[in-house]
């Protein structure tokens, strides 16, 4: 009897091919995420932010919170990537999805298992995917403010907590961790690195030493 294969294996080749070029599209939203960007991005302030009572949490979950109950909340990641350029023990969870008909990218950021830093990139957008964005964070974090006519704008809350809602290239909304346990994860690696870097260069001067 006949049988209809409703799945077909790629060969070797093809799925090897497919697969980087899916880490390409991913890899090329973190080129320039290194470790003195991402320290620099958690110590950023902003005279004069919109204040909200309400703690900003994307997809209400908690900076804090393990890989594990991120995927358990919102599944399965599109793609993952781990020990990221110069970063030790980060991690990032990906999902593609659509909202208001567009194509969305979201990244989930962890250092050490620690959930720190988010992102949702519209991937085309037009002023009134804007208009509407705009709208329901406003209503979701009670601003009274006036966003429009900005193309960055500054949200914080009383935890220090940060969101900053960006249209460039891509419309975006970052969130950003106000508590100090990521930023001195990344000040002792930074230090480890400035200490290492130090060795070497002793060690190469001492060589030189020897030669001469």
């Amino acid at each position: 009897m006949k049988q209809n294969l409703q799945y077909k294996m790629l060969p070797y080749q093809r799925y090897n091919n497919y697969y980087h070029e899916k880490e390409n599209f991913y890899r090329s939203f973190i080129n320039q995420y290194y470790l003195d960007f991402a320290h620099q991005m958690l110590s950023q302030e902003h005279l004069a932010p919109y204040l909200t009572n309400t703690i900003i949490a994307p997809q209400d979950i908690p900076f804090g919170a393990s890989p594990r109950k991120v995927i358990w909340k919102t599944g399965m990641p599109s793609f993952q990537l781990k020990d990221i350029n110069d970063f030790k023990d980060h991690k990032i969870l990906f999902y593609r999805t659509k909202l208001l008909r567009q194509k969305v990218l979201i990244q989930f950021h962890f250092i050490q298992g620690y959930f720190y830093y988010s992102q949702l990139s519209f991937l085309s957008f037009t002023e009134k995917t804007n208009e509407i964005l705009v709208d329901s964070i406003k209503n979701k974090y009670h601003c009274s403010g006036s966003f429009e006519n900005s193309d960055k704008v500054y949200l914080t809350d009383i935890c220090g907590n940060k969101m900053i809602i960006e249209k460039g290239v891509y419309l975006t909304v970052s969130y950003i961790c106000g508590d100090s346990h990521p930023r001195k994860l990344m000040q002792d690696q930074m230090q480890v690195r400035i200490d290492q870097t130090s060795k070497a260069d002793n060690f190469e001067i001492d060589r030189l030493s020897k030669i001469l």
